[in-house]
C-alpha cells in the first residue's frame, strides 16, 4: 500500500474512477483535415434542388428531443483557457484552438452547449471555470461523458482525496497505537525511578502526578523541597527492575539524600488503567513534640498542622522561642515510615532563659504560700485534718518558714516536661518547710509530717506563664 509522500510502483496509470487498471486507450484514427477554404465544403455535399441545406453530423439528442444544453446559434464551441486536453477534436468538428496555438480558431455554426459548474461537455471533459454558470433547462438531464477518458482535473482531485484520505487514516493509527504502545511501556521501576527524580529537582507537582490520595500536602510543595535540597540533595538514583505483576509491584531503590546513602528503600506501587501510582512515596510525619512552640519545618510552620506527609528528603526543626530549644539533631533524614518515627522521640528544653524564667515564678509562687496563714494554700501545705490529740487546729493561727534546704531547692530546680504539651514544665524537687499553729486547747504544735508543697507547674504556652499546682 502507497503511502504520502512514496510514487505508485508498477508503471501503470490508476483508473480511481472504476478501482481497475487500465492501460491508456490508443490514440484516435487521424482525420485528414481539409485545406483552408475548402473545410465547409468538403464536409457537406451538395443538396437536391429544393431541399434544405445540410448541417455536418453532430453527437447531438435524438431528432424530435430538446438539446439539454440551450445556447444561441453561432456561438462559439471553445474550451476555456487553463481547461485540460487543449486542441482535442469534438465529434466531426474541428476544436477552436486556444491563443499561441498553431490551428486558428473556428466558429461552429451549430449551437453551444452550456455546461454544469465543473462538468464536462458531452464527449468532452471540459471542467467550468470557477465563478461561471452553466445554466440547465428545466426538465433536462446532464450525459456522462463517454467512458474511457477521465477527466485529469478529477483524476488529481480523486488522487488527493486518496491521499488526504489516506493521511488521516495514518493520523487516527498513530494517535491510537503509539500512546497505547507508550503506556503499556512504562514499568513500575520506570515509574519509581520518574518520582525520585522529580523530588530531586524539586518539582513536587510532577512528583505528587506519581502518586494517588494523599490527604494533606502542607509540606509536599516546591518550597519544603527547595529547602530540602539545600540541606541535603538527592542524588544517585537506582531503581531495581523486577517484581512487578500485573496489578502490583514492588520496587526497591536506592540513593544519595546528602552524605548519607540509602540502600534499600521497598516501594509499593499499583496499576491505574495504563499507568503505576506509588502507595506509599510519601511519609506520614508527627509533629505533636512542637506543638505550641512557634516551631517551623523546613521553614513551614507547624501551629496548624497535625498530621502531614513529607517527601523523602531531609527536614530541619526550627523554633522561635523565647525560653525552647531542641534537646538533639534538629536535622533529620526521612526515607521510609521508620524514618519519621524520629519525630515521636525530638526534645524540647527549656533553655538557660527558660529555667531560669521557670525557677523565678515558682520562687514567688511558693515564698506567697508559705506568708499565708491559713490552714489550707493554693500550693499545698494544707492541715486542716492534722491530728492534735484531740483538739482542733485554729484557722488563721499557722506560721510557715522556708528552711535554708528548701530556699536551695528553690534556686537549683529541675524543670521537666510534663507530658502533656511541650511547653509545660514541671518540677519534681522536694522543697521543705516548717509549719507551727496553735490548737483549741491554747497549746502550739509543730507540725512534723504532712503539710508537703503541690508540684508547681509552668504553661510556658500562655499569653502569660504563670505557676500552677498539681
Amino acid at each position: 500500500m502507497a503511502t504520502e509522500g512514496e510514487p505508485l510502483q508498477g508503471g501503470h496509470e490508476l483508473d480511481f474512477g472504476s478501482g481497475s487498471q487500465n492501460p491508456t486507450p490508443p490514440p484516435p484514427a487521424a482525420t485528414p483535415v481539409p485545406e483552408e477554404g475548402v473545410a465547409d465544403a468538403a464536409a457537406v455535399p451538395p443538396a437536391a434542388p429544393g431541399s434544405p441545406p445540410q448541417v455536418p453530423e453532430q453527437s447531438f439528442p435524438p431528432p424530435g428531443q430538446p438539446s439539454p444544453y440551450g445556447s444561441q446559434p453561432g456561438q462559439p464551441y471553445g474550451a476555456q483557457s487553463g481547461q485540460p486536453d487543449p486542441g482535442q477534436l469534438y465529434p466531426g468538428q474541428p476544436y477552436a484552438a486556444q491563443p499561441g496555438q498553431g490551428q486558428p480558431a473556428q466558429a461552429y455554426p451549430g449551437p453551444s452547449y452550456a455546461a454544469q459548474p465543473g462538468q464536462p461537455y458531452p464527449g468532452q471533459p471540459y471542467a467550468a471555470q470557477p465563478g461561471q454558470q452553466y445554466p440547465v433547462q428545466p426538465g433536462q438531464a446532464y450525459a456522462p461523458p463517454p467512458p474511457g477518458k477521465t477527466s485529469k482535473g478529477l483524476l488529481w482531485g480523486l488522487i488527493g482525496g486518496g491521499a488526504a484520505l489516506l493521511l488521516v487514516a495514518i493520523l487516527v493509527v498513530a494517535l491510537l497505537v503509539v500512546p497505547a504502545i507508550t503506556r503499556s511501556s512504562v514499568t513500575a521501576a520506570d515509574t519509581v525511578k520518574a518520582y525520585l527524580t522529580a523530588v530531586s529537582k524539586g518539582d513536587a507537582k510532577t512528583a505528587l502526578g506519581y502518586l494517588e490520595g494523599v490527604p494533606d500536602k502542607t509540606l509536599l510543595t516546591d518550597a519544603v523541597l527547595k529547602e530540602s535540597n539545600r540541606l541535603a540533595p538527592i542524588s544517585r538514583i537506582s531503581v531495581a527492575k523486577g517484581g512487578e505483576g500485573k496489578s502490583t509491584a514492588t520496587v526497591i531503590a536506592s540513593y544519595r539524600i546528602g552524605d548519607k546513602t540509602l540502600s534499600s528503600v521497598t516501594y509499593e506501587a499499583y496499576r491505574i488503567k495504563d499507568t503505576w501510582k506509588i502507595a506509599n512515596g510519601v511519609n506520614p510525619v508527627s509533629l505533636d513534640a512542637l506543638r505550641g512552640l512557634d516551631a517551623t519545618f523546613n521553614g513551614v510552620p507547624t501551629a496548624d498542622i497535625k498530621n502531614a506527609y513529607v517527601f523523602p528528603g531531609a527536614y530541619e526543626i526550627a523554633l522561635d522561642s523565647k525560653y525552647f530549644s531542641i534537646d538533639g539533631d534538629t536535622t533529620l533524614t526521612i526515607a521510609s515510615p521508620e524514618d519519621a518515627a524520629a519525630l515521636y522521640d525530638v526534645k524540647t528544653a527549656l533553655n538557660d532563659a527558660g529555667v531560669a524564667a521557670f525557677r523565678s515564678l515558682v520562687r514567688t509562687a511558693v515564698e506567697g504560700c508559705v506568708a499565708m496563714k491559713t490552714l489550707a494554700t493554693p500550693c499545698g501545705m494544707d492541715i486542716t485534718a492534722i491530728d492534735l490529740s484531740g483538739a482542733s487546729p485554729v484557722e488563721g493561727t499557722v506560721t510557715r518558714t522556708l528552711t535554708a534546704d528548701g530556699s536551695a531547692a528553690l534556686g537549683n530546680l529541675e524543670p521537666e516536661s510534663s507530658g502533656s504539651s511541650p511547653t509545660v514544665v514541671s518540677s519534681y524537687d522536694s522543697i521543705s518547710v516548717d509549719m507551727t499553729l496553735q490548737g483549741s486547747d491554747g497549746q502550739t504544735y509543730t507540725v512534723t509530717f504532712g503539710g508537703y508543697l503541690d508540684t508547681p507547674t509552668v504553661d510556658f504556652g500562655a499569653a502569660t506563664p504563670t505557676v500552677t499546682w498539681e
